[in-house]
């Protein structure tokens, strides 16, 4: 189901109050951190006892909770080695791995702090006793099961001290080193990594991507944290794992929701008992042209294999005369309409003209691919200020919205910076345009004007084909026009839930990927998971 991301100051204020009425949130924490690093020697090596693991600890309470994790798996018998990278560390969490028999070696810089020039130079304590420190500590992590990275937390500054760099990128190169090996002799030599609730020094900047942690998994506490849905940090988080520690948080203060399968099955907008083809949706496709009319036929058989009420196919006579040919129940007539799609396979200016007409007095949402996104912020365009009385979907891959910024903001943006950054990139587009953008690429990301974003899982290589776009333009006016209907005597519909309704839009794409290897194949795979979710109640995956 949909999990919330929160700015890490709004988790650390709905930790306050259990904090201040007594709540021993780190000891929840450690519990559930202990389970998971016993559910993972287990997978790795079939016991606890005798695993290795190692603590790299810093300062803080991410120090605190492995520490005291720590001291769990070594009263099951795993051997444990902490090391202390700093002057200080959690002192509580400390003396309980000491209690349960754990080894701990200091290696902090020679002054305490972070910019000593000779450790700068050296990278490490810069004498003897240093260097031999340093080479315990490499040899204690290359033969470790279990690395507990508890360095910095949320709240650590950006950059990590020269002795704890150097010694993560010789840690690194030694990795990597003995993966070659364990690939050539069929071993396994190289630790799982398990960050505490963010991996230390986390920054989507590729620079100094060597020294920094690497983790195969992230568990994190309370709520998901902004920082950990990037798409630019998976490199660093792996797997993220969220622990529910009793936070009361407030979903209005979240910055991003992530949504998968369980959000399809509950949340999908089924027929009701008593409604009908008006009250199901009807969606007005304007898709196809003389040049690309395979572009209409996509569009107007995904939307109406999703289970929308009606389809009425709006554009050229041609393209409805080959899609009446496969769907004898697409309307060619002008009527109610919940939703319109425009734009894939630049359809005629003629039959665009005509819909805009059609469409400037009422508030239908509207879907934008293609072609239909050069209408976006040009007023002089077919009467451009009509996108402003109704809800609006843009559907840009990043070469389009590159294209579109470019026009919006007055200044050249590429394509390569979109994808660098397609989250904020997709929040700034959506601000200056006032239009709910989903940017399309390995990991959607859907944005709200206000800078909220939804976030599906992501989608099989497979859907990388041609007409994939289209079917994606159908399903998501089929969905708009499904709950637009269900909603049309209240307000209009939330941006927020607006883009959640977007967000299953790609999730049934998805879905339909996963059975479909071209995009001929991929609409008949949506009727599949519509009818699995209307008729079956739930998708079989």
């Amino acid at each position: 189901m949909s999990v919330f991301a929160y700015p890490s100051t709004v988790i650390r204020g709905a930790e306050r109050p259990l904090l201040e009425a007594g709540v021993d949130l780190m000891a929840r924490a450690s519990r559930a951190l202990a389970q998971f690093s016993t559910d993972v020697l287990r997978e790795r090596r079939g016991q606890i006892f005798g695993a290795r693991v190692c603590v790299l600890a810093g300062p803080g309470n991410n120090a605190g909770d492995a520490l005291f994790a720590a001291a769990a798996l070594a009263r099951r018998g795993a051997h444990v080695t902490v090391v202390t990278l700093f002057d200080h560390t959690h002192d509580e969490g400390l003396a309980a791995a000491r209690r349960a028999g754990a080894s701990v070696i200091g290696f902090p810089s020679p002054q305490g702090t972070a910019d000593s020039s000779a450790e700068a130079a050296a990278g490490g304590p810069p004498d003897e006793a240093g260097a031999c420190l340093r080479t315990d500590i490499l040899r204690e992590l290359s033969r470790s099961d279990l690395v507990l990275d508890g360095i910095l937390g949320i709240g650590g500054r950006p950059g990590l001290p020269e002795h704890i760099a150097s010694l993560i990128r010789d840690w690194r190169h030694s990795t990597s080193t003995s993966s070659e090996t364990s690939r050539t002799t069929r071993t396994t030599s190289t630790p799982t990594v398990i960050a505490v609730d963010v991996p230390s020094d986390l920054s989507p900047d590729a620079a100094g991507a060597d020294d920094r942690i690497h983790a195969d998994h992230t568990v994190t506490f309370g709520g998901l944290k902004t920082e950990l849905i990037d798409p630019r940090v998976t490199a660093f988080t792996g797997t993220v794992h969220l622990v529910d520690i009793g936070l009361e948080l407030d979903e209005n203060q979240a910055t991003a929701e992530v949504v998968d399968t369980d959000d399809l099955n509950a949340d999908f907008p089924r027929p009701q008992p008593q409604g009908h083809k008006y009250s199901r949706g009807v969606v007005g496709v304007l898709a196809g042209s003389e040049e690309y009319p395979g572009a209409g036929v996509l569009t107007t058989t995904s939307a109406v294999n999703c289970g929308v009420g009606m389809v009425r196919s709006l554009g050229s006579q041609m393209v409805a005369e080959y899609v009446i040919g496969l769907h004898a129940e697409v309307v060619t007539a002008s009527g109610r309409m919940n939703a319109v799609v425009m734009g894939p396979g630049n359809p005629e200016d003629e039959h665009v003209h005509a819909r805009v007409d059609e469409l400037a007095d009422t508030n239908v949402p509207v879907v934008l691919d293609a072609g239909a996104l050069d209408m976006v912020g040009r007023a002089e365009s077919v009467k451009g200020t009509w996108l402003a009385e109704r809800p609006v979907v843009l559907t840009p891959h990043a070469g389009e919205l590159a294209r579109l910024l470019s026009r919006l903001l007055g200044e050249i943006i590429t394509s390569s910076r979109i994808n660098a950054d397609p989250i904020g990139w997709a929040q700034r587009a959506a601000h200056s345009s006032g239009c709910i953008v989903l940017l399309k690429g390995h990991q959607t990301v859907i944005a709200a004007p206000d800078g909220f974003c939804v976030l599906p899982e992501a989608g099989p290589a497979s859907l990388a084909t041609a007409g994939s776009g289209d079917v994606l333009a159908g399903i998501i006016g089929a969905l708009v026009a499904t709950v637009h209907a269900k909603n049309q005597q209240e307000p209009p519909l939330p941006e927020r839930e607006l883009a959640h309704t977007v967000g299953l839009g790609v999730l049934v794409h998805n879905a339909a990927g996963r059975r479909a290897v071209n995009a001929g194949a991929l609409v008949d795979a949506v009727a599949e998971v519509a009818g699995e979710l209307i008729l079956g109640g739930s998708l079989i995956e």
